[in-house]
């Protein structure tokens, strides 16, 4: 955030935690990968509430009782997509927060998604690209964290996976990104060593 940001939470917003990001329309085992990834790491999850893989991790964070994060596009009363309003009403209730810098009724846009996924990086103690296209609005938390020497990590595609929801991650591991096994036992001991 910067100075003349006012951040707007509801919910209890928890210090760090882990950022998992990625497609809005991932693969079954991609979004599956999210969800226990989400549920079995013991940290707060953060994410954007958006379908696919934020939803995903948002939901597996809700099952194992730890606060999940979900930094938004909108303002408070303007839930997007709006068939996520009882899952952002869910964070809230468990213990989590959302939290936007837009003010109350504004509805999204692009540029406010882009500040959402400056503030997941921000606010992660690290970063988890699960898949995404080369476009995807994941790939800018994925910069974002790099500009702030985030760790940033992304899932090895399958090896036959030629679907450009991988695109992003194979670019993301070559500028850098600790490749993560698509092994939830593995990929949890590579991220808490």
């Amino acid at each position: 955030m910067t100075l003349d940001e006012r951040l707007y939470v509801r919910g209890v917003l928890p210090a760090g935690g882990v950022a998992i990001v990625g497609s809005r329309t991932p693969p079954p085992e991609a979004a599956r990968f999210a969800y226990y990834l989400a549920s079995r790491l013991g940290e707060p999850i953060i994410a954007g509430l958006a379908t696919g893989i934020d939803a995903a991790a948002h939901r597996g964070a809700l099952v194992s009782g730890v606060p999940t994060v979900a930094f938004v596009g909108y303002g408070f009363g303007a839930t997007y997509p709006p068939e996520h309003a009882a899952l952002e009403e869910a964070i809230v209730v468990a213990g989590g927060a959302v939290a936007t810098l837009c003010p109350p009724e504004t509805p999204v846009s692009g540029g406010a998604l882009v500040a959402r996924d400056r503030l997941q990086a921000q606010h992660a103690s690290a970063v988890v690209l699960v898949c995404s296209e080369l476009e995807g609005g994941a790939m800018h938390t994925m910069r974002f964290a790099r500009e702030l020497q985030k760790p940033r990590f992304a899932v090895v595609p399958p090896d036959d996976a030629q679907d450009p929801v991988w695109a992003g991650n194979r670019a993301c591991i070559e500028a850098g990104a600790t490749p993560l096994p698509f092994d939830v036992d593995a990929a949890i001991a590579l991220l808490r060593a």
